[in-house]
């Protein structure tokens, strides 16, 4: 199960200095610029006239199967306040890179298989099965929303459509809410949930998608990497 040491750590900072707090501006952007915060509005459904689930579901099936690589910058705010920014590189099936900007000694790294949480200053590394967190959502082989989780809210404001998803098996507890621009549904943002309550915000900005990624990203680094690059080499 999907503990708060599991989902903190996929999304979280562990900067060697205080991490900067969020201003105004930073929690306001980009998702929707409404006077509702979504997050609070994750359980709200409007009325099944106003949206198609099937339709939905399916419109975002189709786009979200169609990102074969994606890179991206990223901001996150975690449950304590504090800002964290990088750039996001994704490769479907089962790769991704959360490369952490300075000061930060974290990146995250999805290989396929596993999620590791490297922290460089502290040297380790720290393992998860990929089907263990919510990006597996996102880099499914093939993706099917209605069947590989349960729809626990939808949403639609000001230009803006927000899922909420759970997991079936209670393998990850808590929740993960997609933010999607429309008309073009394209992925914005993602809040994660975790048991206790506590919520992580990650916001995308200048997304590309088709371009050529290095596979070496997405290794894992071994011991013997960590020492090899401590020496130059």
């Amino acid at each position: 199960m999907m503990s708060l040491l599991v989902s903190l750590a996929i999304f979280a900072q562990t900067a060697s200095e205080p991490p900067a707090q969020a201003d105004e501006a930073e929690l306001s952007q980009p998702a929707a610029e409404s006077a509702a915060d979504p997050v609070t509005e994750t359980a709200i459904e409007p009325p099944a006239a106003e949206i198609d689930r099937e339709a939905m579901l399916e419109q975002l099936n189709t786009y979200l199967n169609g990102i074969g690589t994606l890179r991206a910058r990223f901001s996150q705010i975690a449950p304590d306040g504090s800002l964290a920014t990088g750039v996001l590189s994704l490769q479907r099936p089962g790769r991704l890179r959360f490369q952490y900007d300075d000061p930060s000694p974290i990146r995250v790294i999805a290989d396929g298989t596993t999620v590791a949480i490297e922290d460089q200053a502290l040297e380790t590394v720290d393992r998860i099965p990929l089907r263990s967190t919510p990006v597996w959502w996102l880099l499914k082989d093939e993706i099917n929303l209605s069947e590989d989780a349960e729809i626990a809210g939808m949403a639609r404001e000001y230009g803006f459509f927000y899922l909420t998803l759970r997991d079936p098996s209670g393998e990850m507890e808590g929740e993960i809410m997609f933010v999607f621009a429309e008309p073009s549904l394209e992925l914005r943002e993602w809040y994660v949930t975790d048991a206790l309550g506590e919520i992580t915000r990650v916001s995308l900005n200048d997304v590309e998608t088709g371009m050529r990624l290095d596979p070496r990203l997405f290794r894992i680094p071994e011991p013997e990497d960590r020492r090899d690059s401590r020496r130059g080499r």
